[in-house]
């Protein structure tokens, strides 16, 4: 396993919805019953995930950091209610959930950014991190003018969510408010945020804590040293004596003792262009360190950028909607390992069936989820159970239930 590997088999399944239904109504005898079937069992599941939607959305309004005053709710209430709706929705969405400092080093991420980054957690009240989509992946990395090349070896993830929920006001400490100060515009006390991001590997996620900072490195410490050193010492051997004589002349100037004589005065002014010498000198090594920084700041920011995808409430239309897609999809793969058995299966060989004809079909490796794929077929009573096994409906039959589950949606003409 790779520095900074997760170790985990997800039950992310990456292959297309239609592609998937197309797949398994392929190999079926009834295969246009079985399309329409499918087809009409993904337009429940959808129905499902509009309430969903509405439901999570309606818990997150007032910690959106963008909601107007009087809708917003800071309390630990509001934010453990909508933590809860939030993990179960992602794991709808076949997210797990991971702990950041157990999946990278800082050698690897240094390795892998260039940067040594340390997070801080001031202001913050929790943060989670949550992934998907799991594989190895040989990243190259450049250095050096280009002419150094690195092979990096990493765990990258298709997906990645974080959620950040940041202290109220009646919370914070004086290390929260200089952190809030340090943060950009939009966070507040209480809000919560809500980030999704696409490719990223292990030693990365570091990058994505809203209290990341690069510090300076070792290299780049020694190369702004190294000129004030050298330069800065001669200059501040003679800047005592070039104080003395200032100080001389200002005495004489004052009166406190004789005339200045033409030599000292000569010498006062060669001292005072060695004091702005030295002012002009530690403001360039000041100037020197700020832009290295800013250099600093903009490769970390180029590595969130171009990974985000979505910020606060679109996060939560594209996890309900990949909720329902992976919903869907586990619906199809459990009914069609039941339709192709001869004979009733426990739950373990559905869930060898299901993963074979991913890995057959798709060369997918996927920790098939049957427990939710069984449960969903279950209750919508596409399935037969006989103790601890199961066996599907004929296609045409669950057909006819699902249509009558789908008029029983809006029953509005009976209410007249």
């Amino acid at each position: 396993m790779s520095e900074g590997s997760t170790g985990r088999r997800d039950g992310f399944i990456a292959a297309r919805k239609a592609q998937l239904a197309e797949a398994i109504a392929g190999e079926s005898a009834e295969a246009e019953t079985m399309r329409a079937m499918l087809h009409l069992l993904g337009a429940l599941l959808h129905y499902e995930a509009h309430e969903r939607l509405e439901a999570l959305k309606a818990l997150y309004d007032p910690l959106d950091p963008d909601a107007p005053p009087p809708a917003r709710n800071v309390s630990v209430a509001a934010f453990n209610a909508f933590e809860t709706a939030f993990a179960d929705a992602l794991k709808r969405a076949n997210f797990a959930e991971i702990d950041a400092d157990t999946v990278q080093t800082r050698r690897a991420t240094k390795q892998l950014t260039g940067l040594a980054i340390k997070s801080s957690a001031a202001g913050i009240r929790r943060i989670r991190f949550f992934a998907r989509g799991v594989r190895p992946e040989e990243i190259e990395r450049r250095s050096w003018f280009g002419l150094r090349r690195e092979v990096v070896h990493a765990e990258v993830m298709n997906d990645v969510v974080v959620l950040v929920g940041f202290k109220s006001e009646a919370e914070i400490g004086p290390s929260d408010a200089k952190a809030f100060d340090s943060m950009r515009r939009g966070v507040r006390p209480g809000a919560t945020l809500v980030k999704h991001f696409r490719n990223v590997a292990t030693p990365e996620l570091v990058t994505l804590h809203p209290g990341a900072t690069p510090s300076m490195r070792p290299r780049d410490q020694v190369i702004l040293a190294a000129p004030a050193v050298a330069t800065g010492v001669p200059v501040l051997l003679n800047l005592w004596p070039a104080l003395t004589v200032i100080f001389a002349v200002l005495a004489a100037y004052f009166g406190a003792q004789g005339a200045i004589e033409e030599d000292e005065l000569k010498r006062a002014v060669a001292a005072v262009s060695g004091l702005v010498a030295v002012g002009a000198f530690v403001m360039r090594q000041r100037l020197k360190y700020e832009a290295q920084t800013l250099r600093y700041q903009k490769q970390l920011a180029d590595t969130v950028y171009f990974r985000n995808l979505a910020n606060n409430a679109g996060v939560l239309d594209l996890l309900v909607g990949a909720g329902e897609d992976q919903d869907a999809k586990e619906a199809f793969l459990a009914f069609s390992a039941l339709r192709r058995s001869e004979h009733p299966l426990v739950k373990a060989e559905i869930d060898n069936a299901a993963e074979a004809f991913l890995k057959e079909r798709f060369d997918l490796d996927v920790n098939f989820e049957i427990n939710d794929a069984l449960g969903k077929i279950e209750r919508l009573g596409l399935v037969t159970r006989y103790g601890e096994a199961y066996r599907a409906i004929d296609p045409a039959e669950a057909l006819v239930k699902l249509d009558a589950a789908w008029d029983g949606l809006f029953s509005f003409s009976a209410r007249r």
